[in-house]
């Protein structure tokens, strides 16, 4: 099967459960099962690791600002 992106649709469900926003992850979960199959258990690892990334990243950034602003 050719995939027009590499991971299909788990970066987008990776994102918004980063964001806590169970409804697009829905979605996106069952936009990737119709085009690229279930998740499997590795797809679940590779997003757990991801949604863990994007909030350290939102979280350093969040100390950068408020660096700037001197409330830390």
């Amino acid at each position: 099967m050719s995939t027009k992106y590499e991971k299909g649709y788990l970066p987008k469900i990776s994102y918004h459960l980063a964001q806590g926003n169970s409804n697009k992850v829905e979605y996106f979960v069952n936009r990737h099962t119709q085009a690229y199959g279930a998740p499997t258990p590795g797809d679940w690892y590779w997003v757990t690791q991801r949604v863990k990334h994007i909030q350290q990243e939102w979280r350093d950034e969040e100390m950068e600002y408020q660096s700037h602003l001197g409330k830390l």
